[in-house]
This record gives structure tokens, sequence and C-alpha cells, in this order.
């Protein structure tokens, strides 16, 4: 009874040390500094910084994802942590560091976007922590793209220490956000198959065969685990944990199930959401692109319009589990239907149709408003109503 006393206290305190998070919803843009030095050819890193906060907060931003890290590049911080390697030419100017100070100093909530399971220069040192094929071969979808298995217990602690040294580096960071936890691209079962996620399965079921139904939710769960250790380094900053993945769609319109997702991608929604105490997901962003599966599927369920019956079912979905986002964009997609490029007014009735949902919208991303001279479309994302108490509920 004492023991289970002091473990009640112990998680009490530990959630009572965390900030209220019941905020007024965001209005994020995703910033990629990957892009400035295209866009800004003539400007020094200084400028680019200033003026991509300037063009954001005019615009009704009060958070930018900002991304810290590129799975092929590098850093664009300047770091030394193991396995590592600073981009170039943006992240030997510190633009990262140069963005958040600037974007802090205007009132801007910074969120750090990081991959969680594919950094090329780990891969490339240590093969046997690469998610694997039945055969033992490496799972390689893309060339772009270097997937280590969420199972290694080296590579875990590896993350840990990447986590930690950027948010030493950054405690100012509204939160940490993993991007599109995924183990398997094509929905084929393929992956992962690394003798440490073997061994998990084995060990959960010694009779069950590798491949089958319980190893799918196994390989989900190593995913699962790898935020959760994620979520308890930010909050031992004091600082939000947060997840961006894509939820998708069938045919109908329907969102696929969680299960569905689980099983095919890799990625359990359900799983992530029900991570309590330190482990618990602060921010859930949900991907939802009508002009994805436009472009997938064809036809005319997918419009704008779209996004609003999305975006209800997802947030009925998480329950309050999570402060859910909706994530829009800008960009065309290329499916195996057709292709879809929104118009600008397209973009402005994608955020209308979620602006008065009482929920944060994410819009990806700042080089394309830029490219498209979009800025003055972003003002649909203001409110324009009082929430609804439906909307009250989701928040």
């Amino acid at each position: 009874m004492i023991v289970a006393i002091q473990t009640f206290l112990f998680w009490a305190l530990t959630l009572l040390s965390f900030p209220a998070w019941s905020e007024t919803p965001l209005r994020g843009l995703r910033v990629d500094p990957a892009y400035f030095s295209s866009l800004y050819p003539e400007m020094n890193a200084q400028q680019i910084a200033n003026l991509v906060v300037n063009e954001a907060a005019t615009a009704g931003a009060t958070a930018l994802f900002l991304y810290a890290y590129s799975s092929l590049h590098g850093s664009f911080y300047l770091t030394s942590y193991p396995l590592t390697e600073i981009e170039e030419p943006m992240g030997s100017e510190n633009i990262f560091s140069l963005v958040y100070t600037a974007a802090r100093s205007r009132g801007l909530k910074v969120i750090a976007v990081i991959p969680i399971n594919d950094f090329k220069l780990v891969w490339q040192e240590h093969p046997g922590w690469r998610s694997k094929l039945s055969n033992g071969e490496d799972y390689k979808p893309f060339v772009r793209t270097h997937h280590l298995s969420a199972w290694h217990p080296e590579f875990r602690l590896w993350l840990k220490g990447f986590v930690t040294d950027l948010l030493n580096k950054f405690p100012g960071l509204y939160a940490i956000e993993v991007v599109e936890p995924t183990v398997d691209c094509f929905w084929t079962g393929a992956p992962d198959y690394n003798p440490a996620a073997n061994a998990a399965f084995k060990k959960k079921f010694p009779k069950g065969k590798l491949g089958d139904e319980n190893w799918r939710k196994i390989r989900a769960l190593g995913m699962t685990e790898l935020i959760a250790s994620v979520a308890r380094t930010a909050h031992a900053h004091n600082i939000r944990a947060a997840v961006v993945q894509t939820w998708p769609s069938g045919y109908d319109g329907k969102l696929l199930t969680s299960d569905q997702v689980r099983d095919q991608v890799g990625f359990d929604f359900d799983g992530a959401l029900n991570l309590k105490g330190p482990e618990k997901i602060d921010i859930l962003t949900g991907e939802f692109l009508w002009q994805q599966w436009a472009a997938e599927y064809g036809g005319e369920v997918f419009t704008p319009a779209w996004t609003q019956k999305a975006a209800h079912d997802f947030v009925s979905f998480v329950r309050n589990r999570s402060t859910p986002i909706i994530h829009v964009e800008i960009s065309p997609w290329y499916g195996q239907t057709t292709t879809v490029n929104p118009t600008i007014e397209e973009f402005k009735d994608t955020l209308k149709s979620i602006n008065n949902m009482g929920l944060g919208i994410d819009v990806y991303d700042h080089s394309q408003i830029e490219g498209r001279q979009a800025w003055s479309a972003l003002g649909n994302w203001i409110r324009t109503e009082r929430p609804t108490e439906n909307t009250k509920a989701a928040e």
C-alpha cells in the first residue's frame, strides 16, 4: 500500500511539474532552412532569419515548425554530437538558432522538427542498426531514405542522446516534433526484420511466425516506444512532445482505421495516444491532404471541403488524449490517377473549411508560400466565428 501511494505521488508531482498546456489553438507555419539558399541567394543568414520570421508573424502565424535536422544533409544548427553532420551552407551559419531567436523575440513559439528513424550518417556507420528485410538485406525503399530499426537498443540510446543534445542547446523550445514515423513505406510487410526486432517479437510470442499479425503489432510497438523515449526526454527538459503523421484515406473519403495504419505503415496512432505520464504525446498533428487522395483515387470526393470532415473524424478519434492539430498543404501531388496542383483559391478554401473548428492549424510550407506569393491566403486561417459547442468539446 505504501509503495502504491509513493508511486501515485511520484507521477502526480511529475505531471504537476509540467506547464499548463491548454492554450489558444496554434497557427503554425512549417519552415525548412534547406530552401533558404535558393530563395534568398543575395541575403546573409541573419537577414534571412529576420525576413522569414517577419513574414510569418505578419501573416498571423503564432508558431514555427522549424526543421532542425535533415535526414540527408544534417543539422541546421552547430553541433558536435557523434554521427551527425552540419548542413551546408545554412547549418554552418547556425540558421536554426538565428530563426529560433528571432521568432521568440516576436513572441512566436518554435517547434523543433526532427526525423526519428532516418539518419544518413548513423545508417552508414552502423549497418547492424538498419531496418532489415527478411533475407537480412537492408531495407532501402528510396535512395534518399536511411531507415534504422526502432527496436535496436544502441540506436535507441543514440537517439536519446541526440534529442538531449538538441534540447540542451535550445531550452526555450515550445516543443520537439518527430516527423512521420514510418517503418514500411510501401505497405508491403517487407521491413523490419532486424535481429533486435525479431528477438522482441519472439520474446513476446515464442511460437509466433515472423510476418504474422502479431509481428506487425510488435514492429509498430517498437516505433511507439521510440516516440515514448523522445517524449520522456522532452518532458525532462520541460518541453512538449509532438508527432506529425499522414492519416491515409480510402477511395470513399473515409480515413483508414488506426489498426490498418498500424499494420501497413508501422505507426500506431492509438498506441501513441495511449502513452501516459512522462511519455505522453502533447501534440498530435494529422496530415489531411485532399489533393493527395484526389491524385490517388480521382473522382469528386476529395475537395478542400473534405479536410473538415477528416478533421472531425480525427478529433473524435483523439478524444482529448492529445492536442490535435490539422496539417494542410498548398503542395501539388502526383498520384496514380492524376496530378493535382491546388490553386491559391483552393488553398484558401482548405483553410476556411477548418478555421472555425477551434483546432490548431499547421501549414506546409514557408518555401511554397513564398514561392507562390500566397501570404495573403494565410489570412484564411484566422477564426471569424466563435466555436460551436461541438468544436468546444473537441478543444
